[in-house]
């Protein structure tokens, strides 16, 4: 359901603020806070959870985390695919013998449940 870690998995907030390259200034105007606020979480070692969150996603934790549920979705659809192309590949092949032996018959009846066109 939820993407983001819980409070007791994500890294503290030296470790992010650390971990994301810019000043603090920086920093703060990203989020959208003053540098002096930014200043006096980093003097507690916390921070407001949208604080460590939105630190979160931009940390190098968040973009491999990121990265990881867009492999695995990836992964699943190309899976998925293959095994649609599988499937399809059998019911062409059991169309094609249903086709054949179809033709093999000289009188065709109207409700036929497969029958040729042209």
């Amino acid at each position: 359901m939820f993407r983001a870690p819980s409070q007791a998995n994500l890294p503290h907030l030296h470790t992010l603020l650390n971990d994301i390259h810019g000043d603090i200034d920086q920093i703060a105007r990203h989020l959208g806070i003053s540098p002096s606020t930014l200043r006096k979480y980093r003097a507690q070692g916390q921070a407001p959870r949208s604080v460590m969150l939105a630190l979160f996603w931009e940390s190098t934790w968040g973009r491999m985390t990121a990265d990881a549920v867009a492999f695995n979705h990836a992964a699943a659809h190309a899976a998925l695919a293959e095994s649609l192309k599988r499937q399809n590949k059998r019911l062409i092949a059991q169309i094609e013998q249903l086709e054949a032996e179809l033709a093999q018959n000289d009188g065709h009846a109207a409700n036929a449940p497969i029958f040729m066109v042209g």
